[in-house]
């Protein structure tokens, strides 16, 4: 490809160097070194305006901001282009006749041309390089979405599946012999974390405050499976209430630490959820199970492709051996409907 990719600048190098030549020179020097001066000049500013633009590529890519990068494209090419055309016809001239002068009437006839086809050239370069990063982007946000709904799917399949009904109505039969009204609680509180599951599996974002009341009516059917367990200490401002996040990001998290460690009347599990600088915590104490299993981490990075397709901050997952925490980035409302 490196190969194929260089005889075509060269074949393009010579073809506009003899265009020009024909255009701007006597027939008769046709073979002098005039041809061999304007490949050099093609040469060093095809690749010295290459370097501009890719050195551009790294700091300010065209999607994320297209028009700082057309004005810093432009003002850069031009600057380079203008000044090392400038200076290398100003040497070839030099190296011909040796007689001093800065402008001469050659360089006066062939500098506006000159620049005119770099420039036409480097616009159909440009152009080329920008619908190519356009049409990269569209294909990885349609891989994020395709991403984001699979991981919605999985999530609500967790939801649904078998293991996690089985226990739920294992507690529900016990209720109804001991406290039925407890049960017809129970009951509530099951179906309206099944209707939020349903109502808001293809939902994009939640607010913080419709995830936290979803939230708790999932907590409230651990407590009672786990009674006292399992405590959670949740501290949450109103300010941050109405920013948004993926549906039921929280939960898989709670649901995550309740599989990965033991929850005794002797060593309660404490589970700590809080908001901090745009974001939310949540964080508990390691208590290692005794048949402790291999985790697969499929629920964080469940939450980890959700995230990226809304946002470039990052989902934070730390362990020291004493705390696990996870910090989830809460994301503002013009974030619903955008993408990387």
């Amino acid at each position: 490809m490196k190969n194929k990719r260089l005889l075509w600048i060269i074949i393009f190098t010579v073809g506009v160097a003899l265009l020009f030549k024909l255009a701007f020179f006597r027939l008769e020097e046709f073979w002098h070194w005039d041809l061999f001066f304007i490949i050099i000049i093609i040469l060093i500013l095809w690749f010295g305006n290459i370097f501009i633009d890719q050195q551009l590529n790294k700091s300010i890519p065209w999607i994320k901001r297209p028009k700082r990068r057309l004005i810093l494209q432009i003002f850069y090419n031009t600057l380079f282009t203008t000044i090392t055309l400038f200076v290398l016809m100003y040497i070839v001239h030099q190296i011909k006749f040796g007689d001093g002068r800065i402008i001469n009437r050659k360089m006066a006839e062939t500098f506006v041309p000159a620049l005119s086809i770099t420039f036409v050239v480097l616009a159909i370069l440009i152009s080329r390089q920008f619908f190519s990063a356009l049409k990269d982007s569209l294909l990885e946000v349609e891989k994020y979405k395709t991403e984001s709904m699979q991981a919605q799917m999985k999530n609500l399949a967790s939801q649904l599946n078998p293991h996690f009904l089985f226990n739920n109505l294992s507690v529900l039969t016990s209720l109804v012999y001991k406290d039925q009204e407890k049960a017809v609680d129970f009951i509530n509180e099951l179906s309206k974390v099944y209707r939020y599951v349903l109502e808001n599996k293809s939902a994009e974002l939640v607010t913080l405050s419709e995830e936290l009341v979803f939230l708790n009516h999932y907590i409230y059917l651990l407590k009672i499976r786990f009674e006292n367990k399992i405590s959670f200490h949740i501290n949450v401002e109103d300010l941050n209430k109405n920013v948004m996040l993926p549906p039921m990001c929280l939960q898989m998290l709670v649901e995550n630490t309740i599989q990965h460690n033991e929850a005794s009347k002797a060593s309660p599990l404490d589970v700590n959820i809080y908001t901090e600088a745009q974001k939310i915590i949540i964080e508990n104490k390691i208590l290692p199970r005794l048949n402790k299993t291999l985790s697969s981490n499929m629920g964080l990075k469940n939450i980890q492709s959700r995230y990226a397709y809304f946002t470039d901050e990052k989902v934070t997952i730390s362990d020291d051996g004493q705390v696990f925490r996870v910090i989830l980035p809460l994301l503002n409302h013009h974030q619903q409907h955008t993408s990387k």
